[in-house]
């Protein structure tokens, strides 16, 4: 299991070290920006975080994304529209994954059928589209337990990455990335950071480095 965070805060060089200096050897960060909640990846960043010897790991979330209505199949195809084009600007190789966040902790299944369901399918209709996603990049789900089973168990699991938090409702263990130990600060001053611990399974969380 390797370590690593995921953070709404801009990596500095600063940042960086002191993640290095607790070992993280990944950083989860959001490819687009919400104001008030997390700063999007920029190029610099990028350049920052890959050569401080770190892996990247793809994070979209609008800020929708924390209540059930939000979940379309018009807004699936719109990040993922978005999401493709952010990441190849940003240099993210091809193949690789993009977390797409149902940030919500409480569903039947019922619900995710008809709302979680349709949601990734519009995020399919991009991803599974050469033209629209030129670079390949794979579906990645953030979630419940109970979101990730159901969606990884309904497409195509070998092509599917999975990261879960891991204190919301559900069974499921063969996940790529594991969410704990939440809005935890690391470091002092200038090179303070507030990080969730992850960490990744034997399958990979599907990091990359420009």
């Amino acid at each position: 299991m390797a370590l690593g965070c995921d953070t709404a805060t801009r990596v500095t060089a600063a940042r960086l070290k002191t993640l290095k200096d607790y070992k993280m050897t990944f950083v989860g960060r959001y490819l687009n920006r919400v104001e008030g909640a997390h700063d999007e990846l920029t190029t610099a960043e990028v350049d920052t975080i890959s050569d401080g010897g770190l892996f990247i790991v793809s994070i979209y979330e609008k800020n929708g994304a924390t209540k059930q209505d939000y979940f379309t199949n018009a807004n699936g195809v719109s990040d993922a529209t978005d999401a493709v084009k952010l990441a190849g600007n940003l240099g993210q190789p091809n193949g690789t994954p993009i977390y797409f966040t149902v940030d919500t902790r409480d569903w039947t299944t019922q619900e995710i059928k008809d709302k979680v369901v349709p949601y990734f399918q519009g995020v399919l209709s991009v991803l599974n589209n050469s033209s629209k996603n030129p670079h390949g990049y794979k579906m990645g789900i953030y979630g419940s337990r109970a979101v990730c089973s159901y969606i990884r168990g309904a497409y195509s699991a070998t092509e599917r990455y999975t990261f879960i938090v891991d204190s919301w409702p559900g069974t499921f263990d063969d996940w790529n990335l594991r969410q704990y130990k939440y809005n935890t600060d690391l470091g002092t001053d200038a090179a303070k950071i507030k990080v969730d611990y992850v960490e990744s399974s034997s399958n990979g969380g599907g990091g990359w480095k420009k």
